[in-house]
């Protein structure tokens, strides 16, 4: 399976370009999309997951556009986890889970849904109410709905938001671990270099960095061999960036 995003460019009604001429592939695997906030990886996860349609530029799966004619049954095989979900607080999680499942056609969403809070360790609180849930309880729900589908892509924007260094080391493990393509939008470098196999660096809208997390430590100053070396090959791309 391969995901296209090609010359993908948008821009909001204050005029300000979210996405400027962006492209690459993703085949199965996990990928980081790192930038600083306002580089425009909200925009883009949602132009790939259907949700936002750009200005210009076109994402397919399997050569097949998520957008047009019989998108939906392309659309299908995405799932996204959003940064901010809003969430009925009187619901149960299970039935939270199952009902959106059930929303994108899935068979049995029921026993997905409970599969899919097993994976993220919420097995316990199937039957709480989502207001009963503490704030990393609730992004690992939010990480439930989006795997209980099943999909072949799974968009993931800022997943470990609120996870204890146990919880994040678990998603990471989950993380890779799935088949498909995984695209992981994230600030914590321990993310992107622990689970992905590729980076992503985008800034002001345009993607600046491509490659493996080796071939960015490579690029870290020799002075700052900390530990850090990612985190400082990051800030060094983007300061050069900026002064192009």
């Amino acid at each position: 399976m391969k995901v296209s995003v090609s010359q993908l460019s948008h821009a909001y009604g204050s005029g300000r370009r979210a996405l400027e001429d962006v492209s690459f592939e993703l085949v199965s695997g996990v990928t980081a999309l790192v930038g600083i906030n306002g580089a425009g990886k909200s925009t883009l996860l949602a132009a790939m997951a259907g949700t936002l349609q750009p200005e210009r530029g076109e994402v397919t799966l399997d050569s097949r556009s998520i957008s047009g004619r019989g998108s939906r049954a392309v659309i299908s095989r995405v799932a996204l986890m959003p940064q901010h979900m809003t969430m009925p607080t009187g619901v149960k999680t299970l039935d939270y889970v199952a009902l959106l499942a059930w929303m994108r056609g899935a068979k049995n969403a029921r026993g997905l849904a409970v599969e899919a809070l097993d994976r993220v360790g919420l097995a316990d609180q199937r039957d709480n109410k989502l207001s009963e849930l503490s704030g990393g309880m609730q992004r690992r729900v939010a990480l439930a709905q989006a795997l209980a589908v099943g999909p072949d892509v799974l968009l993931l924007d800022e997943p470990s938001t609120g996870l204890d260094p146990e919880q994040r080391a678990r998603m990471v493990a989950l993380l890779r671990d799935l088949d498909g393509c995984v695209l992981l939008s994230s600030h914590v470098m321990e993310d992107v270099t622990d689970a992905a196999n590729r980076i992503l660096i985008l800034h002001e809208g345009r993607l600046v960095h491509d490659g493996t997390p080796a071939d960015l430590v490579a690029l870290a100053p020799m002075e700052t061999r900390s530990g850090r070396e990612a985190e400082q090959a990051f800030l060094q791309i983007i300061a050069r960036d900026r002064q192009k």
